[in-house]
């Protein structure tokens, strides 16, 4: 009787232990729990794994407009940068108020191609074909950079699209700083050069980066 009811206690041990470990595999198997699933596995403890936070290019609640990204309060400006004052439309004073007065040497033309590849190649592509990755994935393609229209641009011109923006295209005035803009614009006319075309240019060899009319 003794020894019955020591298998009986061994029995109940065993099946006490099981249970967790059959509970285990049927999650395995149904795709609940495995390093394979695409489903996210259980969780007893959440912890900051799912936030009420504003997500980019998502909507949001907590914004009576819904937009997650916020708009510069009007007035504001970097802290390194500068305001500009020609609106969009206003391309044709751009032409007499603005030209390109940095040095062209090797480091302008490193840090305009280092720009260009961070806020343009993703549209204009890295030849300034407008061929960029975004026109890939079904977005309107931007005008060429390396055509005889553009090369005909004054540096004032494309200035000021960089920093007003032209269409679709955002201004960049509040993100890139002038010297990086102007910067910019020699890296597109060395784009231009090995395109054979012959810019427009009206670069000036001098160390001043500031504007006419300022």
């Amino acid at each position: 009787m003794e020894n019955k009811s020591k298998i009986n206690g061994k029995i109940i041990l065993v099946t006490i232990l099981a249970i967790p470990f059959v509970f285990f595999v049927a999650m395995v198997l149904s795709a609940e729990i495995s390093w394979f699933s695409e489903k996210p596995p259980l969780q007893f403890n959440g912890d900051m794994d799912n936030q009420f936070k504003a997500k980019t290019q998502q909507g949001t609640s907590f914004f009576a407009d819904r937009s997650t990204s916020r708009k510069p309060v009007e007035g504001t400006i970097p802290i390194e940068g500068t305001s500009y004052k020609l609106k969009m439309s206003e391309v044709s004073s751009a032409d007499s108020l603005y030209e390109n007065t940095l040095v062209k040497n090797d480091f302008v033309l490193a840090r305009g191609k280092n720009k260009y590849t961070t806020f343009c190649v993703p549209c204009h592509g890295t030849d300034g074909k407008g061929q960029g990755l975004v026109v890939k994935k079904g977005f309107a393609p931007p005008p060429s950079l390396v055509v005889q229209k553009a090369t005909d641009y004054s540096d004032g011109r494309i200035f000021h699209i960089i920093s007003a923006g032209q269409g679709v295209m955002p201004k960049y005035a509040d993100k890139l700083s002038e010297i990086d803009r102007w910067a910019v614009i020699h890296y597109i006319r060395t784009m231009q050069e090995k395109s054979g075309l012959k810019p427009n240019s009206n670069t000036q060899l001098t160390l001043s980066t500031s504007s006419k009319g300022e």
